[in-house]
């Protein structure tokens, strides 16, 4: 099935909800340093996984929980199956990897969906999800 949001708006919402996840992630990750470490600890790599956690739950809890994230909800769009249903643990698993790397790839998984023929990028087409408007 067709998506039928555009790349803009994708990155749109993409940039608000890394503001967000990044502001969570850095207050959890504050709380736990004044808590439990000294300054030096802001550079260990449990810290890290914190981060990466962090942002990990914010953007699956609400893709399979609520079908959109505080910047989908933003610029009015949702992710669901083809079939309309809420996406399960695992197509988002699947999602957040691949968004990931698409970054890492100098967005080449993002800007696919301009040549794609269901307007779909990388992640929406291997998870089986797809974005449409609110």
């Amino acid at each position: 099935m067709k998506s039928n949001v555009s790349l803009l708006r994708r990155l749109g919402a993409i940039s608000y909800d890394i503001i967000l996840a990044f502001s969570l992630a850095f207050f959890i990750v504050g709380a736990i340093l004044i808590a439990f470490f000294d300054k030096q600890a802001q550079t260990d790599l449990l810290m890290f996984g914190v981060y990466l956690i962090t942002v990990y739950l914010y953007f699956t809890w609400s893709w399979v929980k609520g079908k959109q994230t505080l910047g989908m909800k933003t610029w009015k769009f949702k992710i669901e199956q083809d079939n309309g249903e809420n996406i399960t643990q695992k197509q988002a698993f699947i999602r957040f990897i691949l968004a990931t790397l698409s970054f890492a790839v100098i967005g080449l998984g993002f800007i696919y969906q301009l040549f794609n023929k269901d307007n779909l990028a990388w992640h929406d087409k291997y998870s089986n999800t797809r974005l449409i408007k609110n």
